[in-house]
């Protein structure tokens, strides 16, 4: 019986030590970095070197995995070195830039799974926003 007893109380440790709230004063808990409207799109940042001061770098974004099937969202040579797109999230995306070197084009790929995750938190749930950069960049 003591037995019994013993194995309840571990179980009821354990149970109360994985309540990730148990260090959250959930009566005063500030709310104000915390997004609790559950988003369905973000805006994505795609990153791209500036060779010169007037040079222009052809991008193009597309909804999908690369080597699959894709969907072209938009392509233009472009002058900046960020773009910022709202697309849909828990979607994937990738860039492709084409810089030139030396009479030869070099090309820059990336991607990312762009996401929503939440957080539950007393008796909200946080939202956050995953993977809203492409990098495409040339490196060094």
């Amino acid at each position: 019986m003591v037995k019994y007893g013993l194995i309840l109380l571990l179980v009821a440790i354990m149970f109360a030590s994985c309540n990730k709230d148990s260090n959250v004063d959930c009566e005063n808990y500030d709310y104000s970095s915390c997004n609790t409207i559950e988003p369905d799109e973000g805006e994505l940042s795609i990153i791209v070197t500036k060779q010169t001061v007037n040079s222009m770098v052809p991008v193009s974004l597309y909804k999908g995995k690369y080597g699959e099937t894709a969907t072209l969202i938009y392509s233009d040579t472009v002058s900046e070195v960020e773009l910022k797109f709202n697309v849909m999230l828990n979607e994937d995306y990738y860039a492709i830039a084409k810089y030139e070197s030396g009479g030869k084009a070099i090309y820059a790929i990336d991607g990312t799974y762009f996401k929503k995750v939440g957080q539950t938190t007393c008796d909200s749930t946080c939202w956050k926003i995953k993977g809203a950069e492409i990098d495409i960049r040339l490196k060094n």
